[in-house]
């Protein structure tokens, strides 16, 4: 009898620790703001509208204005603000970002949250 109870501790412990781990669950790692769909993020329809609003529009980083030397007027310089995640940390106003950015006030977490799913996902010009 003793056998069998440790058998299925043992079991119950390995079940928990197994199911435990988050590294393949989705929202983990993309986590969500209610009502802020990140499940498929594209660089043309959710990527974009979120530059042109914070960051060309004000006329920062656009290819005649690159402030601070940074272009994010098409994906081919925006794909060079990912490493090192000058982009995300910039948008988050976190340590590593080269400045808090736009300089106008956070945007919302929502659009953090596609930029980073954008990121996390490759980073793709889809």
């Amino acid at each position: 009898m003793k056998k069998i109870f440790l058998y299925s501790s043992a079991l119950s412990v390995l079940f928990l620790l197994l199911n435990g781990c988050y590294k393949d669950k989705a929202d983990k790692l993309y986590p969500s703001v209610a009502g802020c769909d990140t499940t498929a993020i594209s660089y043309a329809s959710d990527i974009v509208p979120i530059l042109s609003k914070n960051c060309l529009d004000a006329g920062c980083h656009t290819a005649a204005n690159p402030s601070g030397a940074i272009q994010l007027n098409d994906y081919a310089n925006t794909v060079l603000t990912v490493p090192n995640n000058r982009l995300i940390n910039a948008l988050k106003w976190t340590a590593g970002g080269s400045k808090n950015m736009p300089a106008s006030g956070k945007i919302n977490d929502c659009d953090i949250n596609k930029v980073q799913a954008w990121i996390n996902r490759g980073a793709k010009n889809n």
